[in-house]
């Protein structure tokens, strides 16, 4: 198929298909006359090009996505989730500026909001998946809080520069696993995971009563034979080795207690709360669940 047959096929011009063959997207084969001869293969994969343009994906999220369909797409998807919030709350401060004409607080605020921003952008880098979803909700609520001090200012330096060196790869018989965990694991349940676990670490004794039959039968698979030799158990020591080697314990975590008050206090009551699940649970081992 030629080219401008393409173009009335795909509903593109063909200034765009000429733009994606030089952006290496597609590749036809070249007739001896020069034309260009498209292939059913891409045709089929214009089209997929055509659809994802419509929804506003740069030519380089769309070379992910063709390489990588199921993972880059929940990629992306979850990226656009975090600039549609963040254009909410920008929303929410040009309100807040034309009800009030304080420029200084909204620039105040703005600072926080670019400084929130650089973090989780980072930790969508950083950890992708479905873990780099949790990360973000988990730590989203405190860093929001201003940056006053000099000990904030190294903490929050820190942590950039940790993100930045860092990268969580899954091993590559693994990665069928990660990507289904992936798939099934949207942002609100996410969310209500966050919100559950802080609700958990406030009153551990109440979550343990209200959950022992559960714990318990979880517990008591974790010890069998069956458990350590699934791919989750793997998939768990790979990013439990990882957090410990990278310095996510050791750096990133006590680099967000200076930067947040918040997120010390909650910190500080996570390992309480662990403590006290250990001493009913021994056998759990797995230190600090965060």
């Amino acid at each position: 198929m030629l080219i401008n047959a393409v173009c009335r096929e795909c509903g593109l011009t063909k200034k765009a298909v000429e733009y994606y063959i030089e952006q290496g997207l597609v590749a036809p084969s070249v007739q001896e006359n020069g034309y260009r001869d498209f292939s059913d293969a891409d045709l089929a994969r214009l089209k997929k090009i055509s659809v994802l343009r419509g929804l506003g994906l740069s030519v380089a999220d769309i070379q992910g996505v063709l390489a990588d369909l199921n993972l880059s797409l929940n990629d992306i998807l979850h990226q656009k989730d975090l600039e549609i919030s963040i254009l909410q709350e920008k929303q929410e401060l040009m309100q807040e500026l034309a009800r009030t004409q304080d420029w200084d607080n909204v620039q105040g605020k703005l600072v926080q909001l670019q400084a929130k921003q650089s973090v989780l952008e980072r930790m969508r880098t950083a950890f992708p998946g479905y873990y780099g979803n949790y990360i973000c909700q988990h730590f989203a609520p405190y860093l929001g809080e201003p940056v006053r001090t000099a000990r904030q200012q190294e903490a929050f330096d820190t942590i950039i520069a940790f993100l930045d060196g860092i990268r969580f790869e899954i091993p590559s018989d693994l990665r069928t696993l990660y990507e289904e965990i992936t798939l099934d694991h949207e942002d609100h349940i996410l969310e209500n995971m966050s919100v559950g676990m802080r609700d958990a670490v406030c009153d551990i004794e109440r979550y343990i009563d209200e959950n022992r039959e559960t714990i318990e039968t979880y517990m008591a698979y974790k010890q069998t034979a069956e458990y350590r030799a699934s791919e989750v158990y793997r998939l768990e020591e790979t990013l439990r080795q990882f957090n410990s080697a990278s310095g996510y314990n050791d750096i990133f975590i006590p680099a967000m207690c200076r930067l947040s008050d918040s997120y010390r206090t909650y910190h500080e009551a996570l390992q309480l709360a662990n403590e006290k699940f250990l001493q009913q649970y021994p056998e759990w081992g797995g230190g600090s669940c965060e």
